[in-house]
């Protein structure tokens, strides 16, 4: 399962919802053989900053993202980060958690074409 998200630690509530929605989907068992993908843009690159802890970002009646987060790590989690929107918020490729890189439009579609269902948050 592929996600595009576009909501940072600002809004919890929101930001939570793809890690959450992956989670429940490698769960489910429903998309054997699809490694869990995350592109981050707008406030979502936040997401993948390493100033940001991931366990205080908390939804309501959710787990924190961080715990959330680990678990797909070790489902081979993959996270692209919108190059402008991160270089626009003063987060540069030094700044991101080791599980994620840059990356732009192509990479978005590559990752929609690869993959059977695309989320947007």
């Amino acid at each position: 399962m592929f996600v595009i998200a576009t909501h940072g630690p600002d809004q919890p509530n929101l930001a939570v919802l793809p890690f959450v929605a992956l989670k429940g989907a490698i769960e489910s068992g429903e998309f054997p053989g699809e490694p869990p993908e995350v592109f981050l843009m707008q406030e979502a690159t936040y997401m993948a900053s390493r100033a940001t802890d991931l366990q205080e970002v908390k939804a309501v009646g959710l787990p924190p993202a961080g715990d959330v987060v680990a678990f797909l790590q070790d489902h081979d989690l993959s996270v692209v980060v919108c190059s402008p929107c991160a270089k626009a918020r003063g987060i540069g490729e030094d700044d991101l958690v080791p599980y994620a890189r840059m990356g732009g439009a192509g990479d978005m579609a590559r990752m929609a074409k690869t993959h059977t269902v695309t989320l947007t948050f």
